[in-house]
């Protein structure tokens, strides 16, 4: 093209020379300068504008098979761990109940709920008073008991007496309780039966609601959907046929609208007759008279027991003695009981082991009931985390896993202990599994019932083939990566392994070095050129 574009402008010139070398000739005078200066500019302009339509044409055919771009990252070796990372309660894996060992009057309470305490802090104190009434009083029973051995022998026709009476009552009362109980029976019954029918009518009535919203639905979306029809047909809104049709459609949703209002009425009805019909009312308050009554013949059938109990350890037959001895041994055992729990707590009601108080029933100035709950003490040096894991989680847990914990800043270890056997659901629906995760160093700082951040070691391969997660691809036939090989797009099947949050193991079919192809929303094919840049 330049060629030909050169010759053109030279021949211009020779024409243009051609023209006047006859004119010279004829009158014998040479070119003027500039003359020639305008033949040379026609000549190089020329040539300029042949050399600029080559470079672009050139340039345009170059770009059309030029290959495209894309940025390569080498498979490395290296390791990859897999955590979990979740958040837990903090629990006590120790709870100490403290109950009174007798009725005596609490003196001072020294903790509140939420304090912490050490071991061999005390907790509470009782009434000396109160106390040392207690001991002396369990002094005198063992003196007496001791003293009353002769006494029972003097006793026995009375007891020959309260256990016949015993005997008597607890034969009607026994009978009594088995007569009100099956009664009792049969009122629950009832009662279960009279609210299994308002439940199954509230069941049967919210059932026809939906049904009835639907069938008004599907008419007001008919009566749409035919306005539609009727726009696109341009009909007239004043047509008889048209207003008809409108008026019997809105009747009947009208109609239904009623029909579903009652129905609403009427689960409003059901729902207070399940509370409050006054037959179920009527059976519980017959079922409840009937429970007392049962209660009372009970307490009553105790107190004849226990008569009957006394009267027979105070009845000399032939192993009465040998009885009343074991009596007298027994009741002695008991009263050296109280003496040793009174012992226990004349300094103080005093904590087991480092805890914090989480419950606390004791009240300065008042006797608790024997045996009635005093304090309760769960321990800060035997803390675990109680977390929920899903079930794609679940397989990959174990127990002695270890764990990161991290509470209010500061972090601790911590070992997988326990996975229960059994999912529950959580607040949203899903089924989790709960996992223990005990804290193998807890301190002083540690507070229960926070939240706690875990971080559970799961699994770690070494010295492996690792990609970043985002250069994985998946179809129906597995996972597979796109790499560069000699310029030219490659499609390899892997095997994948663990993942961290960046990272993935390759199992099978690449290998170190590989140069893996960041696809950056392209499309490839394999066989496809390519130009590679590696990754900064």
């Amino acid at each position: 093209m330049f060629g030909k574009a050169k010759n053109k402008a030279e021949n211009a010139d020779i024409t243009e020379i051609t023209e006047i070398m006859p004119k010279a000739k004829k009158e014998k005078k040479p070119w003027d300068k500039e003359k020639k200066k305008k033949v040379r500019r026609r000549v190089i302009a020329g040539v300029l504008a042949v050399l600029v339509v080559t470079f672009f044409v050139r340039n345009s055919l170059v770009a059309k098979n030029a290959a495209p771009m894309v940025t390569i990252m080498a498979a490395t070796v290296g390791d990859v761990e897999q955590i979990l990372s979740t958040g837990g309660t903090v629990k006590s894996d120790e709870t100490r109940t403290y109950f009174s060992p007798l009725a005596v009057e609490v003196g001072e309470v020294k903790v509140s709920i939420g304090d912490t305490v050490k071991k061999g802090d005390v907790i509470l104190t009782f009434d000396e008073k109160a106390l040392s009434e207690k001991k002396q009083e369990a002094e005198y029973k063992m003196a007496s008991n001791e003293g009353g051995y002769e006494s029972s022998v003097h006793k026995n026709n009375e007891y020959i007496a309260d256990l016949s009476e015993a005997n008597r009552n607890l034969s009607v009362l026994d009978q009594q309780i088995a007569d009100n109980e099956n009664l009792l029976d049969e009122l629950n019954r009832k009662i279960e039966d009279k609210k299994a029918g308002w439940s199954y009518n509230g069941a049967a009535l919210q059932a026809t609601i939906l049904e009835q919203e639907k069938k008004i639905a599907d008419e007001k979306q008919r009566l749409e959907e035919r306005h539609a029809w009727e726009a696109e047909q341009q009909i007239d809104s004043d047509d008889r046929e048209k207003k008809d049709k409108d008026d019997a459609a809105k009747a009947q949703i009208a109609y239904d609208e009623d029909v579903l209002l009652n129905l609403q009425e009427q689960v409003q009805y059901n729902a207070y007759e399940e509370q409050n019909n006054k037959e179920i009312r009527d059976l519980q308050r017959q079922a409840n008279d009937v429970e007392e009554l049962i209660a009372s013949y009970k307490e009553y059938r105790s107190e004849m027991k226990s008569q009957k109990a006394t009267s027979e350890s105070g009845v000399l037959d032939e192993g009465g003695r040998a009885k009343l001895e074991a009596d007298t041994a027994l009741e002695k055992l008991t009263n050296q009981e109280s003496l040793d729990a009174i012992a226990k707590v004349e300094n103080g009601l005093k904590a087991d082991f480092a805890g914090v108080v989480t419950e606390l029933e004791a009240v300065a100035g008042q006797p608790p009931v024997e045996n009635g709950k005093l304090v309760t003490i769960e321990s800060t040096e035997k803390v675990y985390v109680r977390l929920n894991v899903s079930k794609y989680d679940l397989e990959k847990i174990a127990l002695g896993q270890k764990a990161d914990i991290d509470i209010a800043g500061r972090t601790y270890e911590g070992t997988v202990s326990k996975i229960d056997g059994m999912a529950t659901q959580n607040n949203s629906g899903a089924m989790v599994v709960g996992v223990d995760i005990n804290i193998d160093n807890p301190d002083e700082a540690i507070f229960l019932g926070v939240e706690a951040r875990v971080y559970v070691h799961m699994a770690k391969a070494e010295s492996v083939v690792t990609i970043p997660l985002e250069v994985i691809n998946s179809d129906r036939e597995g996972d597979f990566v796109y790499v560069e090989k000699n310029g030219v797009v490659e499609k390899k099947r892997i095997t994948v392994g663990i993942s961290s949050d960046s990272v993935s193991e390759v199992k099978e079919g690449l290998s170190e070095g590989d140069n893996v192809i960041m696809a950056n929303g392209m499309e490839f094919e394999e066989g496809m050129a390519v130009t590679a840049m590696p990754m900064e």
